[in-house]
């Protein structure tokens, strides 16, 4: 999910330019837009790391650092919510010893110092850090799409779990509702299934599981 992006460089003015107005208006931004805590454009002059993200108040907006920018969204909506909680059950359900089942909100931290948090992730249970964030690459990673972070999820996430080496990703649509699944292979995505409705989609990577996309929002 994402709603707004703050790029962390700095900018100069020209002393030509630097005239002092009559009157000064007061910088008015939006709260849904840049919170009041965030660092505003210029204020980093250099990308944001996950050290960022801990010097944060934590006000229940999401923020991912991917490739040192801050990416930030909102609460997600209650439909978004209850598909998450029900595909992160199935998978729970169905998952074989050595794998375990995460949902948001769990930071999966980069050496590069990223931060990321998928909607749903599917690990190796010796992966799991029960006392810090999540280190080792997901098997699966999953995208509850919503109506801001469509494009988002479907272009720059795909190509960076894609080149992170996360061999599945989903993406889940609880509007429509349905379900997309990208398998990697000699490097790249390649699609392997999809499903709408009550259509069930049978997945035989991480685990063998069935998901039918209606059942998750019923």
């Amino acid at each position: 999910m994402a709603a707004t992006t703050e790029t962390a460089t700095a900018t100069s003015m020209p002393m030509e330019a630097a005239t002092i107005p009559d009157r000064v208006e007061p910088e008015t931004t939006p709260p849904e837009t840049i919170p009041p805590e965030m660092p505003k454009p210029g204020r980093i002059p250099r990308p944001f790391t996950a050290s960022d993200l801990d010097a944060m108040v934590d006000d229940g907006y999401r923020r991912e650092i991917i490739e040192g920018r801050l990416i930030v969204s909102p609460s997600p909506i209650y439909r978004h919510q209850k598909a998450v909680f029900r595909l992160g059950y199935c998978m729970e359900r169905d998952r074989p010893p050595g794998f375990d089942v995460v949902i948001a909100p769990l930071d999966w931290r980069l050496p590069t110092g990223e931060s990321l948090q998928p909607d749903v992730m599917v690990v190796r249970e010796e992966d799991c850090n029960l006392d810090g964030f999540l280190l080792g690459t997901p098997l699966l990673v999953v995208e509850v799409r919503s109506p801001s972070t469509a494009i988002y999820d479907e272009t720059e996430k795909r190509a960076r779990y894609e080149s992170l080496g996360v061999i599945d990703y989903w993406m889940v649509d609880p509007a429509a509702p349905s379900i997309v699944a990208l398998h990697l292979a000699d490097g790249h995505y390649t699609e392997v299934g999809r499903a709408t409705g009550d259509e069930s989609f049978e997945a035989t990577t991480p685990f063998p599981v069935t998901i039918v996309p209606s059942d998750l929002i019923r």
